[in-house]
């Protein structure tokens, strides 16, 4: 007994004074973090950012918009894009509108400020976890720390800048952290304002905050030698910005409709048959959480349908995870109830990911590598731990480790910080594009839908942004985008992939084809607003083509009533259907299709001169009169 309580007074000792020497190593850590994102900065908008940012009307009206993206959902200034309409993350859109004010239109200020972000989290990492281990050696959180920014897993949120919610949100809640543990030591309203207001910006950064909470208490616990009365009660504040928040959610989503239902494409385990299969699904995919985070290649940008898939108790990953997990909640339950330091760590972890596990809530994905940014700190935590126990270098403060030790410790960490930086600055170079990251991903995932269907689709931009390519190179890439489509179809029939087909088959001017592939898209998904404009494209296409080039007057008309039937109300095929109609003698339809082209374009002098020809033909010689004068004023 008397022994436990020795250890208690070693844990809440004072700090040491020989710990000023370590006041760089923040810096340090930033410099690396800053370094390692360096080759992010010339990227551009790649995956959700669009949607985020330069598709999105409040965030590029700028600073203006800042009191109304307060009270919207997360997408509200999106045209269509109703995924996210249930999320509530005004702070990161905020940041975005305040950088679209200074830089309309480039991501290198989104890119730079990722980065920025991303060097004061390690900064901040590095603070709260040397105050937190107070009574242990500084080496602790410094390796810590530097496992945590060299970590590959951590290129998604930091090279993608949408994710800027995940950096706000444990930066935020870092900083909560952080005046928590001041105001323990010395109790001061200050420090309580920056408890409050911090974990709020964490909440309105992202949802997921929510889970930090349990790590006020665990510190209490497994830091300060508090009852566990005593860590419930200390923490019991930081419930207040909670409620603020979840107040100010529901009062924002309530406007929003609640329709939205999680698509299998996005998380497979909604087609789970039951618990069973629900639950194998959950603990491999934890599994493959804790594989990442150990070894973390491969990276994708993409974990959904079909590269992952729902699975059962007879499948070893699912396994796995059950006994990795339940011994790790035994080790930690174990570690907790003999107040042991190194139980922090896992348990935090635990704490960190049980909300992407599936067991409480199933979310809009069935993996990310983004949801690890927050448990990879804990995990890097308990790793630095690790290491340091195997080379048996004593971490208490008092004790001076063996130079030896020490140094084989500090080896190892630069060898797994060498192969990590190299493999974060190899993935960034993923991340400059869209096309460069599906071609880079789809290979390592040939199974996914949405991979194949992203280059599909990226490719044919490429095309339409590079329309002088000779034949025979667009050719090889109109094969490529048809062989990941029909590859995306072989897996599970989507609508991406027969739009993608279309588009193939419309630029090798096989229109019937097309029409089918378009039309079969709009059968599987009729609200996909693009299906309809690319029909009436080609329908516009190809009756011009039957019209002007075959001479096939009757199939151009028929053709072209499509395009305007699908939408299409372009003033030349409207002139064009007008025309057709007035070479088969068609008078009063081509008379009403002039006048319609005119009422898109009241200035076109070819429209007038048609429609004075049309009048003419009829006899009306007065109003055919009026339009050839209108036709040549608008000459």
């Amino acid at each position: 007994m008397a022994k436990r309580k020795k250890t208690v007074q070693q844990k809440t000792s004072a700090p040491s004074k020989d710990r000023t020497r370590w006041r760089w190593t923040g810096l340090i850590l930033a410099a690396l973090a800053i370094g390692l994102y360096a080759n992010t900065l010339n990227h551009g908008y790649v995956l959700d950012d669009p949607l985020a940012i330069t598709k999105n009307e409040l965030v590029r009206r700028g600073i203006s918009a800042i009191p109304e993206l307060l009270f919207q959902h997360y997408r509200a200034g999106t045209e269509g894009a109703t995924a996210s309409a249930l999320l509530y993350r005004p702070l990161s859109l905020i940041a975005f509108a305040v950088e679209w004010t200074f830089a309309p239109g480039n991501p290198w200020l989104g890119h730079f400020m990722n980065a920025l972000w991303y060097a004061l989290t390690a900064v901040l990492a590095f603070s709260v976890l040397q105050l937190l281990l107070r009574s242990y050696s500084p080496l602790w959180p410094a390796a810590a720390v530097f496992l945590f920014v060299v970590h590959p897993i951590h290129t998604e949120v930091v090279a993608n800048i949408k994710s800027r919610d995940e950096i706000f949100c444990l930066f935020f809640c870092l900083g909560a952290l952080y005046g928590w543990l001041r105001a323990l030591e010395q109790p001061s309203m200050r420090w309580w304002a920056l408890v409050l207001g911090s974990y709020l910006l964490a909440l309105l950064s992202k949802e997921s905050a929510v889970a930090f909470w349990p790590v006020f208490p665990l510190a209490a616990w497994c830091f300060w030698s508090k009852t566990g009365r005593q860590s419930i009660v200390i923490s019991l504040p930081m419930l207040v910005p909670v409620g603020i928040f979840l107040a100010l959610r529901a009062l924002v989503l309530s406007r929003v409709p609640s329709s939205f239902s999680i698509s299998p494409m996005d998380n497979p385990i909604v087609e789970a048959s039951g618990w069973a299969e629900h639950t194998a699904t959950a603990f491999a995919t934890l599994w493959k959480y804790l594989r990442l985070l150990m070894i973390p290649e491969p990276l994708l940008s993409d974990y959904s349908y079909r590269h992952l898939s729902v699975v059962h108790w007879t499948h070893p990953e699912a396994i796995a995870g059950l006994l990795t997990y339940g011994g790790l909640t035994g080790l930690v339950l174990f570690g907790l109830v003999h107040r042991r330091a190194w139980a922090f760590a896992p348990a935090a972890f635990l704490v960190s990911i049980g909300l992407y596990s599936q067991l409480v809530v199933v979310i809009g994905t069935l993996l990310g590598e983004r949801l690890l940014y927050t448990p990879s700190l804990w995990f890097s935590l308990g790793i630095a731990w690790t290491i340091f126990q195997l080379f048996r270098v004593p971490l208490k403060e008092e004790h001076l480790p063996k130079a030896i030790n020490s140094r084989l410790a500090i080896t190892a960490f630069i060898l797994i910080g060498g192969v990590f930086s190299l493999q974060t600055l190899r993935r960034n170079a993923d991340w400059k594009d869209n096309l460069t990251l599906f071609r880079a991903d789809v290979v390592k995932a040939p199974k996914s839908v949405r991979l194949n269907n992203g280059l599909g689709s990226e490719l044919y931009q490429y095309l339409l942004e590079h329309d002088t390519l000779p034949s025979a190179q667009k050719e090889v890439i109109l094969a490529e985008i048809e062989r990941h489509s029909r590859a995306a179809l072989a897996i599970r029939p989507n609508h991406v992939s027969y739009i993608n087909l279309g588009n193939v088959a419309a630029a090798r001017k096989r229109y019937d084809e097309a029409v089918r592939c378009y039309e079969e898209a709009l059968r599987l998904a009729p609200n996909y607003g693009i299906t309809r404009i690319n029909l009436s494209q080609t329908y516009a296409v190809w009756g011009r083509e039957e019209g002007r080039q075959n001479n096939r007057l009757e199939r151009c008309v028929e053709l072209l009533q499509k395009a305007v039937e699908y939408g299409n109300s372009e003033p030349d095929v409207l002139l064009d259907l007008g025309t057709a109609h007035g070479l088969l003698g068609h008078n009063e339809k081509a008379i009403y299709w002039f006048e319609k082209a005119l009422e898109r374009d009241p200035k076109n002098a070819t429209a007038w001169r048609n429609l004075a020809v049309a009048y003419r033909a009829i006899g009306d010689h007065a109003r055919a009169e009026v339009c050839e004068r209108k036709a040549v004023e608008n000459q």
